[in-house]
C-alpha cells in the first residue's frame, strides 16, 4: 500500500497506454514506462476549442484576476500625484576653441561631453542651485522645516560648500533623485530634465541648472586663464633674459670668425665652401678629359682626335694635299716620273704634307698644355678645399649658438603670444556651453498617463487572467468532466453520474440543497436512487450505463461486472448498488461485495448479521447461505461481504474466490461485483481478470488523472478484463464544466417525497 501511494506522488506519471471500450489493455514496451500520450483521435477536441473550455471553465478566477488587477492600476494612477519634468537641451562646443596650453581640440572627444554630463550631476552644482533658489525651504525638498532647522540654516555660511543644514542634505537628496542627465551620444547635445509635482518649480530648477552650470564652467575657465598668465608672465622674464645672452654670444662669436648669414639657411662660409667645391670639381673634369685625349694619341693616329679633325686649318690642307696627290698620280701616268710638272707637283705635296703635321703637332702641343694647367688647377682647387676645411669646428660651435638663439627667440614669442591670447579670452564672455532650449511650464503632467496606465493595466488584466485560467489547468490535475478523461486519458467511453441532494429532483431555479457525499461511514436509504427516484437524473445516468454495457460487445453481452475505483470515497459502491438493481429489471442478477475490508453494498438494503463471502472462503459457509434476496427488488440476490477479516487479501486472491465466481456464473445472468479499491489493495487487480469487464468510478472535482492513469497501468500489469466504461461520479451539473450537461427535460411527478441521501 504504501508503494502505491509512493508512485502517486511522483509528478507527470503516467500509465503508457490508452484504452478504448470493449478493448483490452496494450502494453507498453518491456523493461520501460512509456509516458502517457493522450491519441490523436477525431473525438479529442480542437486546440482553440480547448482553450475556450479551459478559459470558460475558470472564468471567476480570470475574472477576479481581471478586477483585481484593473482596480489596482486605477487606484494606483488616480491616487498617484502628477508629476512635471520639462526638459532642457545644452550644447558643449568644442573644448580647444578655448584658451589651452596644448592646443588640443576635442570636438569629437566622447570622453569630454562625458565628463561634461557627469558634471552636471555634481553636488558642488546641486548645492549652487539649491541655495539660489532657496530649495532647502520647498517643502517637496526637505519637508516642512521645524524652528531648530531654520535656526542652524541661519547661522551656516550660505556660501559654504561643505557645511549644510540638514535641510539643505534633505534637499540635496531630492534634487539628485528629480535630475535626469541625458546625453545624445551622435551629437554634442545633453537634454537635462527635472521632475516635481510643480510644473513652475519644475522648469525653473531646470533651467537655473544649465545657467548655474554655464556660469560654474566660465568661472573655472576664468580662474585657469588667470593662473596661467600668472605663471607665463614669471617664464617669460626668464627666457628674454636667455635669448639676449644667447644673441650676444652669437654676434661675438660671429664677429671672431668673421662669419656673416646671408639669408635664415645660408652663410658666407657656406658660400664659400660651395664654390670651392665647384671649382674642384670642374679642374678634376677638365684633367681627366685631357688626359684620356692624350693616351688616346699615344695608343693610336693623332687623326683620331676631335680637335684635330674639326680644325678647319688641318680640314684645309688635308683637303688641298688629296688634290695635288690625285694631279701628281695622273701626270706621272702621262709625263713620267721626270717631268717637270711630276716634279713639281710632288714637291707642293710634300710642302702639304709638312704644314698639316706642323698643324697636327701644335694643336697636340695645345691639349698637353691645358692637361697641365688642369692638373695645376685640381691640385690648387684641392689645398683651397683642404684649408677651409680646418673651420669646420668652429662653424659647428657657431651653428649650435645660432639654433640656441633662435629656440630661445621663437619660445620667447610663443610665450609672448600666449599671454596676448591668455588676455584676450580672460577679457571676453565666451564659453563652449550653450543654452538649446530651454525648459518651458508643461500645461500637462509628463506622468502619470492615465490612458496609458489604464489601456496597459487592461492588456495585463485580460492576458493575465487567461494565463492564470491556463497555470490553473495546468496545476489542478482533477478530472471534471468527460472532455477531460477524453483529453487526458483518450477514453472514447464515459458516463456521467450527477450529484444527487435530498428529495426527488434537483431544487428550482438557483437554490440549493446539501448534498450527501459518497463514501461517508453509514449509507442513508437515499444510495437506492434506482428503487426510490427511478426518474431522476442519476437514474437515468445508470441506465445509459447499463446500455453502454450492453453494447460493449458485437458478440453476447458480458456477464461478470467488476465495479472498481482508485480510492474510496469515489461512489464505486453506490454505482454498484444501483447499476445490480438496473440489470436485475433484465434477468437474474447477484451483486457480488467482494471488499472484505470495508463491505457496505449489502447494508444499502439493510442487509447483515448473515454468512457473507469471507465466511465461503474460508469454508464457515457454503454460497448458498449468504445468497440474500433483495426485498422490493425482484431477480437481485445479494452475497454480503462480512468485512473485517484479517486475511481478506489472501482470500480474495484465493482459488475460492475463482470458484464463488464460477458458481455465480451459474447460476446468474448478471454478476456485479463490488471491490476494495485499486491503488491501496489488491483484491481488486486479482478480481480484475475472473471478471468480463470492468466499470471504472472517478468522482468529479476528486479523482486526479495521475491517479486513474497510475489504477489502469495496474491494471495492465495484471492482463486484467478490458474497462467498458468510465463513470465520471457526482458530477455537478449546474457548474459551468456542465453547461452542456444540464437537464431540461424531466418527468412529471406531481408528489415525490423520498427521504434519500447522495453518493
Amino acid at each position: 500500500m504504501s508503494k502505491n501511494f509512493e508512485l502517486l506522488r511522483r509528478a507527470g506519471y503516467n500509465a503508457g497506454y490508452s484504452l478504448e471500450a470493449g478493448q483490452t489493455l496494450k502494453p507498453p514496451t518491456p523493461g520501460t514506462i512509456a509516458p502517457f500520450v493522450p491519441p490523436q483521435s477525431k473525438e479529442r477536441p480542437a486546440e482553440w476549442v480547448r482553450a475556450l473550455q479551459i478559459i470558460h471553465k475558470h472564468w471567476r478566477l480570470s475574472a477576479l484576476f481581471a478586477v483585481v488587477v484593473m482596480g489596482t492600476v486605477t487606484l494606483v494612477t488616480f491616487l498617484t500625484r502628477p508629476i512635471y519634468e520639462p526638459s532642457a537641451t545644452l550644447e558643449v562646443d568644442p573644448p580647444g576653441e578655448a584658451f589651452s596650453l596644448n592646443d588640443r581640440v576635442g570636438s569629437g572627444d566622447p570622453e569630454y561631453l562625458e565628463t561634461q554630463a557627469k558634471n552636471l550631476t555634481s553636488d558642488k552644482l546641486a548645492i549652487a542651485v539649491i541655495r539660489k533658489l532657496h530649495l532647502d525651504q520647498v517643502p517637496e525638498f526637505s519637508g516642512e522645516n521645524r524652528p531648530a532647522e531654520r535656526q542652524a540654516a541661519a547661522n551656516v555660511d550660505r556660501h559654504s560648500d561643505v557645511a549644510l543644514t540638514p535641510a539643505e542634505s534633505a534637499a540635496l537628496g531630492s534634487f539628485h533623485a528629480g535630475l535626469k542627465v541625458t546625453r545624445d551620444t551622435s551629437s554634442r547635445l545633453i537634454k537635462v530634465s527635472f521632475a516635481s509635482h510643480d510644473p513652475r518649480l519644475a522648469a525653473a530648477v531646470t533651467n537655473t541648472v544649465l545657467s548655474t552650470f554655464i556660469e560654474q564652467n566660465f568661472e573655472t575657465q576664468h580662474d585657469a586663464i588667470m593662473q596661467s598668465t600668472v605663471w607665463l608672465s614669471r617664464q617669460l622674464d626668464d627666457v628674454r633674459t636667455r635669448m639676449e645672452e644667447s644673441n650676444r654670444v652669437l654676434a661675438n662669436f660671429q664677429q671672431k670668425i668673421g662669419v656673416a648669414d646671408v639669408d635664415a639657411n645660408k652663410s658666407t662660409y657656406t658660400e664659400q665652401m660651395a664654390e670651392l667645391d665647384r671649382q674642384l670639381t670642374q679642374a678634376q673634369a677638365d684633367r681627366i678629359q685631357l688626359e684620356a685625349l692624350l693616351n688616346s694619341v699615344k695608343s693610336g693616329s693623332p687623326d683620331a682626335l676631335p680637335e684635330i679633325r674639326s680644325n678647319p686649318v688641318v680640314q684645309g690642307l688635308t683637303s688641298k694635299l688629296a688634290d695635288v696627290r690625285a694631279q701628281l698620280s695622273q701626270d706621272m701616268v702621262v709625263y713620267g716620273q721626270n717631268h717637270p710638272t711630276v716634279k713639281k707637283l710632288r714637291s707642293q705635296a710634300d710642302e702639304l704634307q709638312n704644314q698639316l703635321d706642323g698643324q697636327k703637332t701644335a694643336i697636340l702641343n695645345s691639349l698637353r698644355t691645358s692637361y697641365a694647367a688642369a692638373h695645376a688647377r685640381e691640385q690648387l682647387m684641392n689645398a683651397e678645399l683642404k684649408g677651409a676645411t680646418s673651420q669646420v669646428n668652429q662653424m659647428a660651435r657657431y651653428n649650435a649658438l645660432k639654433k640656441e638663439a633662435e629656440a630661445n627667440a621663437d619660445l620667447y614669442n610663443n610665450l609672448y603670444a600666449r599671454i596676448k591670447q591668455a588676455g584676450i579670452a580672460a577679457a571676453s564672455n565666451s564659453s563652449t556651453l550653450r543654452i538649446v532650449d530651454e525648459a518651458r511650464v508643461l500645461n500637462w503632467p509628463t506622468r502619470p498617463k492615465r490612458a496609458l496606465n489604464l489601456m496597459a493595466g487592461f492588456l495585463v488584466a485580460l492576458l493575465g487572467g487567461i494565463a492564470l485560467a491556463f497555470l490553473r489547468e495546468q496545476l489542478d490535475n482533477r478530472i471534471f468532466t468527460p472532455e477531460d478523461v477524453r483529453y487526458w486519458l483518450g477514453a472514447s467511453n464515459v458516463g456521467v453520474v450527477p450529484m444527487f441532494f435530498q428529495g426527488h429532483a434537483m431544487p428550482p431555479g438557483n437554490g440549493l440543497r446539501l448534498p450527501v457525499v459518497a463514501g461517508t461511514e453509514k449509507f442513508a436509504p437515499g444510495i437506492r436512487y434506482m428503487l426510490q427516484q427511478p426518474h431522476s437524473p442519476e437514474a437515468e445516468a445508470v441506465r445509459a450505463l447499463y446500455t453502454s454495457i450492453m453494447l460493449s460487445s458485437n458478440g453476447s453481452a458480458p456477464q461478470v461486472i467488476l465495479v472498481v475505483s482508485a480510492f474510496p470515497g469515489e461512489g464505486k459502491t453506490t454505482v454498484a448498488v444501483n447499476l445490480a438493481m438496473t440489470m436485475a429489471q433484465h434477468g437474474s442478477t447477484c451483486l457480488l461485495d467482494a471488499d472484505l475490508r470495508r463491505g457496505r453494498a449489502a447494508a444499502a438494503f439493510g442487509i447483515s448479521k448473515v454468512p457473507g463471502l469471507t465466511d465461503v472462503l474460508s469454508g464457515a459457509a457454503t454460497l448458498d447461505q449468504t445468497l440474500v434476496p433483495v426485498p422490493g427488488v425482484a431477480e437481485l440476490t445479494v452475497v454480503p461481504a462480512h468485512a473485517g477479516h484479517v486475511q481478506a487479501g489472501q482470500l480474495v486472491c484465493s482459488e475460492a474466490m475463482q470458484a464463488v465466481i464460477q458458481q455465480l456464473r451459474q447460476r446468474f445472468r448478471f454478476v456485479v461485483i463490488d471491490s476494495a479499491p485499486l491503488l491501496p489493495f489488491a483484491d481488486g487487480r486479482s478480481l480484475s481478470t475472473l471478471a468480463d469487464g470492468l466499470i471504472f468510478v472517478s468522482r468529479s472535482a476528486v479523482t486526479t488523472r495521475e491517479v486513474v492513469q497510475r489504477s489502469l497501468e495496474l491494471l495492465h500489469e495484471v492482463h486484467a478484463a478490458p474497462v467498458l466504461e468510465f463513470v465520471l461520479n457526482a458530477a455537478d451539473l449546474r457548474s459551468a464544466n456542465y453547461r452542456y450537461y444540464q437537464y431540461g427535460y424531466d418527468y412529471y411527478e406531481p408528489s415525490t417525497s423520498v427521504d434519500g441521501s447522495g453518493h
